[in-house]
């Protein structure tokens, strides 16, 4: 987990993503396409969509406890 970043930077970070994903859909079509072909590469590599899920969710709300703590 990077602490250098804020919430906001996370945030950003992930709408620029979102909007070169697919040039053709809005960002929210492109969240749940990068989900649908998060879990195929999943399949493909052997790892567990819900273990690697359940990993980023603990990461999101120690995040979110830590810049609660900060201000």
């Amino acid at each position: 987990m990077t602490t250098d970043f804020t919430n906001d930077d996370r945030a950003a970070r992930c709408e620029r993503a979102l909007a070169v994903y697919n040039d053709e859909y809005d960002t929210a079509s492109n969240l749940i396409d990068l989900l649908a072909d998060a879990r195929h590469w999943c399949d493909r590599s052997g790892r567990c969509f819900g273990d690697l899920d359940r990993n980023a969710h603990s990461h999101y709300l120690a995040e979110i406890d830590s810049e609660r703590s900060a201000s």
